[in-house]
């Protein structure tokens, strides 16, 4: 991972971290890119307000089960394929 990487590479590592703690040099890379891009900053925290609001409205938490690793595989793989990586 680049030290301030691209808006594409920004964005994926917002949305993975809503699911999972980022290694420390993908959390610091992600940090500097958002600290010199406002569009990025703007994703993520509609990432994170759109998280408060299922929360609040669905009564959710983080100790809930979740996705089967199987599901999430088949999702992540649709996604990797219409993105086109």
């Amino acid at each position: 991972m680049k030290w301030i990487p691209t808006c594409r590479d920004a964005t994926e590592l917002a949305s993975r971290a809503m699911d999972e703690r980022l290694p420390l040099t993908n959390r610091m890379a992600l940090r500097l890119h958002l600290a010199i891009c406002e569009n990025c900053t703007r994703f993520n925290q509609q990432l994170q307000e759109m998280r408060r609001l299922f929360r609040e409205e669905t009564g959710a938490n983080d100790d809930a089960a979740g996705l089967a690793p199987e599901a999430r595989r088949r999702i992540e793989s649709e996604l990797q394929k219409k993105l086109g990586s």
